[in-house]
């Protein structure tokens, strides 16, 4: 029986969630923050065509972003795609199609793609690379966010955060790299005729105690802790893009693919 609490709490998260944020997911919502934060005046100048490389099961920023950006076309792509979620998908400028990433065949497609927290799950990271990169029309730009490679932890050592712990383990689902350094990052776009805008640290100190106390609170059972938390973190994330970090959880790269020249 829904409650009026509980028709409240969906009145109130929903628009949230589909116009604005993606989810309440604490995680979700701090990449979901910076990836706005670098390509919002890109995609309202209109016409844009978004690879979601590895949107997740869910593609919650995939659908979020299309229905903020109606004259732009967005395709998620990720190895395993909710059936339900797929075929909820009313939209006309979005589409979810489970795919391999590592067979990615699209060339000079997007004008934007962006992926996060995916390359740490793929073994042949450079491949991929090459792949993400050759999937942008020249003068697109490609965001990355991937765990740094240097982790620190408020509790524990983050490993009771696994993503099977809510539903059954996924192949992909394992980390087959531990993350990446800013350097890594940028030397492998740069070796791609990829120019970096920004790089930088995410998930510093605070944002990282946020980000835990959420995870906590979920395993818990603690109800609308994405809710209660989510003041804090929208200030906290705001404060981190404004004062960069000296280091974080994770790693964040822009960049643009440089323009041909004509032979």
């Amino acid at each position: 029986m829904i409650t009026v609490l509980d028709k409240l709490y969906r009145g109130v998260t929903s628009p949230l969630s589909e116009r604005w944020l993606g989810g309440l997911h604490a995680g979700l919502v701090i990449k979901g923050l910076y990836l706005q934060w670098k390509v919002a005046a890109f995609l309202r100048q209109g016409g844009r065509s978004v690879l979601d490389a590895g949107c997740g099961p869910e593609a919650q920023l995939a659908v979020m972003l299309a229905g903020r950006y109606p004259t732009c076309s967005f395709v998620g792509r990720d190895l395993h795609v909710d059936r339900e979620v797929r075929d909820a998908v009313r939209r006309t400028n979005v589409s979810v199609i489970e795919s391999d990433l590592t067979r990615l065949e699209s060339i000079g497609e997007y004008d934007l793609v962006y992926s996060i927290d995916v390359l740490e799950h793929i073994e042949d990271f450079e491949g991929t690379l090459d792949r993400l990169v050759g999937a942008l029309r020249s003068g697109g730009l490609l965001f990355i966010h991937v765990p740094s490679l240097d982790q620190r932890f408020w509790f524990g050592s983050g490993e009771d955060e696994a993503s099977d712990r809510f539903r059954a383990h996924r192949s992909g689902d394992d980390h087959v790299h531990e993350g990446f350094t800013l350097s890594q990052l940028t030397e492998a776009l740069e070796r791609r005729s990829v120019t970096v805008l920004d790089v930088r640290p995410t998930f510093g100190r605070w944002v990282s105690l946020l980000k835990e106390t959420f995870s906590y609170g979920e395993r818990q059972g603690v109800r609308g802790i994405g809710l209660l938390l989510l003041p804090a973190v929208l200030l906290t994330v705001a404060l981190e893009i404004l004062f960069v970090p000296k280091r974080g959880n994770g790693s964040m790269i822009l960049g643009v693919k440089q323009e041909r020249v004509p032979t």
